[in-house]
């Protein structure tokens, strides 16, 4: 009898423990419900370190959420391509992605989104395989900003140079483009040495590297228009190095953690910006309201600085997100 009632007691207690384990179990699951992954157009740099950071954090805001960050250590936009492949292979829920190349995607995307993973961009504007772009801000404009004040500091004359990560990238040309035609207009007496725009791969080293050609191909250059995260600090390295400080100006696109020393010691004069962590954690948060049968409309608040109020166009979602430092405001900002 009392083996009997060893053994009884023995088998409801593990016919418990089996039922709380499957019950945890499957809690876990549902925990995780959505696969969301972002992938960068290059890792081991600060503005997609910064990225990162947001998409951590929106992945520690929503329980049924398992989101991630991946990237290649070249600008390849192949090697990007083949991460994005391995994603649709491993079935995950959503892609997201801030392209190298966005026609490089397309192929990729359309497979992607036959098997039932949605896809998603920013800083891409003219792909089509996606169910939503996410811009931090008016392209144009932006380019226009980083013009008005490079022209304004050369008092509108003199040789400039253009740089970009690569002519593939979507908002790089369409910035660069937009502040050549602002100077075109509005500053008639510069004139654009670098035709096509260089391209540096959003490579800080090969930026360096690239200012320092520019300036031994024009000795007399007055400006510099950067719109590619590496090449203000390398160019404010550069025009340190050559004692070049009231005589070549600098206008692009930076962090203030990369190139804020160089505003306070007036070797550049401004820096142009959005928040990685933000522009990162909104994409997700677009990917996790679709998934979820949600639709992203105008006025929608999105939860972070500048997109709070979005404008919604076709597919493409535009925030308010720009920044401007300069001296005077850089150190209002950390990251």
């Amino acid at each position: 009898m009392k083996l009997a009632k060893v053994l009884l007691i023995f088998t409801i207690v593990l016919i418990m423990a089996t039922a709380v384990f499957a019950a945890e179990k499957k809690k876990a699951k549902s925990v995780k419900e959505y696969e969301i992954v972002m992938v960068v157009k290059l890792e081991g740099v600060s503005w997609f370190d910064d990225m990162r950071k947001g998409i951590q954090k929106f992945d520690e805001d929503y329980a049924d959420v398992k989101a991630y960050q991946v990237g290649h250590n070249t600008g390849d936009p192949a090697a990007q391509v083949a991460l994005v492949e391995d994603l649709v292979a491993k079935g995950v829920d959503a892609i997201l992605v801030v392209p190298n190349d966005p026609k490089s995607l397309e192929p990729v995307f359309k497979k992607a989104n036959e098997r039932g993973i949605l896809t998603f961009t920013h800083e891409a504007p003219s792909i089509t395989n996606v169910s939503y772009d996410v811009e931090a801000f008016d392209n144009a404009a932006f380019g226009e900003n980083m013009m008005k004040i490079l022209g304004k500091t050369m008092g509108g004359k003199g040789k400039y140079g253009a740089i970009v990560g690569l002519l593939t990238m979507d908002t790089h040309v369409a910035w660069a483009n937009a502040a050549v035609a602002y100077q075109k207009k509005n500053f008639p007496g510069m004139q654009l040495v670098t035709e096509p725009y260089i391209e540096d791969d959003n490579n800080q080293q090969l930026a360096y590297q690239k200012v320092q050609e520019l300036l031994k191909a024009n000795p007399d250059l007055r400006g510099i228009l950067g719109c590619t995260g590496g090449s203000a600090p390398a160019a404010g390295l550069v025009i340190e190095e050559r004692g070049l400080q009231n005589k070549v100006a600098m206008s692009g696109l930076s962090l203030p953690s990369m190139a804020g020393t160089y505003l306070k010691k007036g070797v550049l004069q401004s820096i142009h910006f959005w928040s990685p962590a933000d522009a990162g954690y909104v994409t997700a948060r677009v990917a996790y309201e679709v998934l979820k049968g949600k639709k992203i409309t105008n006025g929608m608040n999105l939860g972070r600085p500048g997109y709070e109020k979005v404008k919604v166009s076709g597919k493409i979602i535009m925030g308010a997100a720009d920044i401007t430092a300069t001296a005077d405001n850089v150190d209002n900002w950390s990251f």
